[in-house]
């Protein structure tokens, strides 16, 4: 079957079966096509003989061809995830090479736009939580890392939001006025209770306060602003010696790199965030292609943990 048969036969399929637009498909098509002339003239192969390797070379060469940014590879991997599923799903092919290739691979990210394990810990061994404010913070950045919240969500947070015997937090005024639930690790919860014995909260009350500028121990009746909080982040990270600019948002972008690299997928990451689209998602998410490429040889040298190109 030549690559104009499989390609007309994808999209029909992708029109019959899946309902998509003629935008998209001209989308997939054009993206097929770029693929399989690569495979052709750069590997010298056919697109049913495509190996994770061959995929691998293709975003390495995307990239280094310059004008090709992280939101567009991440949509050509879509595609041939796509394409090869279904190629899979029809029994033209017996191994699907695209199952092993990470959601996203995208550029190296700049420094600035997240932060190392090591880095959040030295933010967080530098306070003396002895003190009611250097705890207050604490805890925020602690939050802040484990959860992605927007800076607005978490100065939005009441008690009643919390649920620490379920482990579970519930962002009402998401962003669109979206709500949704996340899972808290058991580290942040036990932050979380000994912050609350500390300095106490009704249900109906902020999680975190406003302290006083002339008496830091003694809160408030008002909820913490989110001017403040990145008055906060910012000066703490200067304090403790980090070169790079460091905000609420730098978390969010911590959070979502640290979970995919631990293994959860784009998807749940999206769920986490209060995303609508995939793609809002991977603005978020860093993973070098060094991280790539070692996902590619634990495939590659792990065979038994596949099933016919799916992991067991």
């Amino acid at each position: 079957m030549s690559k104009t048969d499989v390609m007309a036969e994808y999209l029909d399929w992708l029109k019959g079966m899946c309902g998509y637009a003629a935008g998209t498909l001209v989308l997939h098509q054009r993206i097929g096509l770029v693929w399989m002339t690569f495979l052709k003239e750069k590997q010298g192969k056919g697109v049913f003989l495509a190996q994770p390797a061959d995929i691998l070379a293709y975003i390495e060469h995307r990239q280094s061809s310059g004008g090709v940014n992280n939101t567009t590879l991440s949509m050509e991997l879509c595609v041939l995830r796509t394409f090869y599923a279904y190629l899979h799903d029809y029994g033209k092919i017996f191994f699907n090479p695209a199952a092993s290739i990470p959601e996203l691979i995208c550029r190296p990210a700049a420094e600035k736009e997240y932060l190392s394990v090591d880095e959040c810990f030295r933010m967080l061994d530098a306070f003396d939580t002895e003190d009611p404010l250097a705890l207050r913070n604490y805890t925020i950045i602690a939050v802040l890392w484990s959860t992605g919240l927007r800076n607005n969500e978490l100065c939005s947070l009441n008690w009643r939001d919390l649920d620490l015997e379920d482990k579970t937090l519930r962002v009402l005024k998401g962003k669109g006025g979206k709500q949704r639930q996340i899972f808290l690790n058991d580290r942040v919860c036990e932050d979380l209770r000994q912050y609350r014995l500390r300095l106490g909260g009704n249900e109906t009350d902020p999680v975190f306060y406003s302290f006083s500028v002339n008496a830091p121990g003694a809160k408030k009746n008002l909820r913490m602003s989110t001017s403040r909080l990145d008055d906060m982040i910012r000066m703490h990270a200067q304090t403790v010696g980090l070169s790079k600019p460091v905000n609420p948002l730098t978390f969010r972008h911590t959070f979502a790199t640290h979970m995919f690299e631990a293994g959860v997928d784009i998807q749940d990451i999206k769920e986490m965030l209060g995303h609508d689209l995939e793609t809002e998602t991977t603005i978020y998410v860093h993973v070098t292609i060094d991280a790539a490429k070692r996902l590619l040889n634990e495939h590659l040298a792990n065979p038994s943990k596949y099933s016919r190109g799916v992991r067991r």
